[in-house]
């Protein structure tokens, strides 16, 4: 058994503290960059895709995803026999969508200026995430609860 010892690189690589490449440690606040617009293969593969997909669904794709909504709500558990024209045309709008590649230079954009504010003040904005089809009766219907509850606890004293 011979005895090794730990080069100052295999040391920092395999330490708690390491983060990956020297272009990822820089800024002010320790984030990387700034004004470097390379992007990670991760970036590539996964965060943009992920933003396309995103604003495919709630901007490009809305009508088709609330009319397979409505069918969904409609047929119930029948739904994936009975709304396969309605699935067919939401899958082509995104995929359309998906390899329209304006569209995606758009994204790409869109993230490298969100990752720029990242690095510059080291906060992190997290998106709300909604549902992509929302039943605009259920929703009344939800509303009208919430704004009663409000005005039952409101006026609770007044008894």
């Amino acid at each position: 058994m011979s005895s090794h010892t730990n080069t100052d690189q295999e040391t920092e690589i395999f330490s708690e503290n390491f983060v990956s490449a020297g272009r990822y440690r820089g800024g002010p606040h320790g984030v990387g960059d700034p004004s470097d617009k390379s992007l990670r293969k991760v970036e590539i593969e996964v965060c943009i895709p992920g933003i396309i997909r995103e604003r495919a669904h709630r901007e490009k794709c809305h009508d088709f995803i609330n009319e397979f909504g409505k069918c969904g709500e409609q047929h119930g558990a029948w739904s994936f026999i009975k709304c396969r024209k309605e699935v067919k045309a939401m899958n082509e709008c995104l995929m359309k969508w998906f390899h329209h590649p304006e569209f995606r230079e758009e994204c790409t954009q869109m993230y490298l200026d969100e990752r720029t504010q990242y690095r510059e003040t080291g906060v992190l904005r997290k998106p709300v995430r909604r549902p992509y089809y929302i039943n605009p009766e259920k929703e009344k219907e939800r509303i009208k609860k919430i704004r009663e509850e409000y005005q039952r606890l409101e006026h609770k004293d007044d008894h």
